[in-house]
């Protein structure tokens, strides 16, 4: 049948090794002849085609290829049982291989698709069927611990207990239980009263039906051998295939994606195979212009879906060589300036001196309104205690997201310690993951030290740029002075001159991080209701260059 103006296999079939039947749905161009194939995997239903940030596969149909859209195991019509990731290296490699000798295949596959699409690729890359040609991964990782589940070492609730809802919704529409799938569904709107519950392993009636893997996620906190099952990236970099990587600055995975491609930049790089990285100013749905009411301007999109054609052009074609060969590798949307920025590597070289010492006057630091400082020089002011802030498990310090959001309201709170510099005498221009050195003293820990990192503007604002987070402390009473060090979420952005940073610390950045109970480590968490959320206090040595801000600061932006 035609749709679209080309033609249209409804229901595929597919048998993988064990006998299991998958489906997809086949678009062709609408004349006869040879073309490479486009194929993407996911756990959606195959009607939807990632369409929330990809051109329909009528697009690329029309542009010369095969598309593929498969449900993978367990989902849609496809047979068997869905175990999110587990299966998906071998049926994808068995579907490649399929998929390459389809009527009118040339022989040559690519995958692509972003979030599950995009793990779906590197689960089938590893295992190095030999008709992939390219893969362009989005807003996705290879090791699903560091890279998606463990982000900032402590289980990425935020993101995975409302998407573990949304796979559950699914299982129970497949099995016909209108009821559950209905009550996954008010969860998915409203994540707000399963985020607040504890303990966060109990209590999931739903998940423990329809999405038991959740259980296995947070029942594995330190990397084990469950997660190296679950990181492809060593089996892919022994025999790798070229690689487009594309991300979003403001997206949960970012860390992922710059993972996987700092791996891949380390090789030695091959003409028949190297590898590129494109990050726009996105969220992980969708991929436009206005992430947090920025507008970052027409540009914005960085002409995405020209981007991976070009890039499926190269490798399953051999067209447009010459263009995409001799590009810088790294293309990035810098805030700010407004511009898109090309480089040799991500991420290149610091600048001069970056390193901004916590210091202050003899006020305390607490609150935007204290005497914190930030400052290239680690002076001491005479007679300034120890910073001290409580961090009540009960009450944590709100961050909801990693838009550019304005934090000040929130900065005037006694319970955080803020450290603000001088205002810019010209453009800072940074990229990659700021680093916070901090020497501090524990009662009643462990517990966490969160770091986040604003551009104050001269009207006042307070605009987001970064987060991290440590776990410090021994079990109990007072613990001696430790030298905690937190690497912070990447960005990119040119700050312009007379705008300030300013750093906030504190015990918690709820809900976007999950919250410490303080007491009992983190690992613990778990399995503890709500009277295992207790108090801590947490004293910051902020003199004598003892505690700092280090950043990765470029000159210019001047062509």
């Amino acid at each position: 049948m035609e749709f679209g103006h080309v033609k249209v296999e409804r229901k595929a079939a597919c048998v993988m090794r064990d006998g299991i039947t998958l489906y997809a749905d086949v678009y062709r161009p609408a004349e006869e002849g040879t073309y490479p194939v486009l194929l993407m995997r996911q756990p959606y239903g195959r009607k939807i085609a990632s369409t929330v940030t990809y051109a329909h596969p009528v697009w690329y149909a029309a542009r010369g290829y095969i598309v593929v859209i498969q449900d993978v195991r367990g989902r849609g019509d496809s047979e068997g049982e869905f175990t999110p990731f587990v299966s998906e290296a071998e049926d994808g490699y068995d579907t490649v291989e399929w998929a390459a000798g389809l009527e009118g295949a040339s022989g040559k596959v690519g995958m692509y698709g972003f979030s599950y699409q995009g793990a779906t690729q590197w689960a089938a890359a590893s295992q190095h069927p030999p008709h992939l040609a390219a893969i362009a991964p989005a807003m996705t990782a290879a090791d699903l611990y560091h890279g998606w589940m463990y982000t900032f070492g402590s289980f990425d609730l935020q993101s995975c207990l409302p998407w573990a809802y949304q796979l559950a919704r699914d299982t129970a529409r497949r099995k016909g239980d209108t009821e559950a799938e209905a009550a996954c569904s008010r969860v998915m709107s409203d994540p707000s009263g399963v985020l607040a519950q504890l303990p966060l392993a109990q209590g999931h009636p739903l998940l423990e039906a329809y999405l038991p893997a959740y259980f296995d996620w947070l029942g594995h906190p330190a990397y084990d051998e469950y997660w190296s099952r679950l990181n492809w990236l060593d089996a892919f970099k022994e025999q790798p295939v070229p690689a487009l990587h594309i991300a979003g600055w403001y997206d949960f995975l970012l860390e992922g994606t710059l993972q996987s491609y700092n791996a891949l930049q380390a090789q030695e790089g091959k003409p028949d195979c190297f590898h590129r990285l494109v990050v726009g100013p996105w969220t992980h749905i969708p991929w436009g212009r206005k992430a947090g009411g920025t507008d970052y301007g027409p540009k914005a999109d960085g002409n995405i879906h020209l981007e991976q054609l070009a890039w499926f052009d190269y490798w399953l074609k051999g067209e447009g060589g010459s263009a995409l060969k001799e590009r810088q590798p790294v293309r990035y949307y810098e805030a700010g300036s407004g511009v898109w920025v090309e480089a040799e590597a991500y991420p290149a070289g610091a600048e001069g001196d970056s390193r901004w010492y916590l210091t202050g006057t003899r006020l305390p630091a607490n609150g935007a309104s204290g005497g914190g400082r930030l400052a290239a020089d680690a002076g001491v002011e005479p007679g300034r205690a120890a910073d001290v802030f409580v961090y009540d498990a009960r009450l944590p310090m709100p961050l909801r997201s990693v838009l550019p959001q304005d934090r000040s309201a929130q900065q005037d709170r006694f319970e955080i310690l803020v450290y603000t510099g001088e205002p810019a005498g010209a453009p800072l221009r940074i990229l990659g993951a700021p680093e916070v050195t901090v020497s501090c003293q524990v009662m009643d820990g462990p517990t966490d030290l969160t770091a986040i990192l604003t551009q104050v503007t001269p009207a006042g604002e307070a605009r987001f740029l970064s987060v991290g987070r440590t776990e410090i402390g021994a079990s109990g009473g007072i613990s001696g002075w430790e030298t905690a060090t937190i690497r912070m979420r990447p960005l990119a952005a040119e700050l312009p001159a007379g705008s300030m940073l300013r750093l906030e610390l504190s015990g918690s950045a709820y809900p976007l991080l999950l919250r410490h109970p303080n007491g009992i480590p983190l690992q613990e968490a778990a399995s503890q209701g709500p009277d295992a959320l207790q108090i801590a206090t947490v004293a910051v040595d902020a003199s004598g260059g003892a505690s700092w801000l280090q950043l990765p600061i470029f000159g210019d932006t001047s062509e």
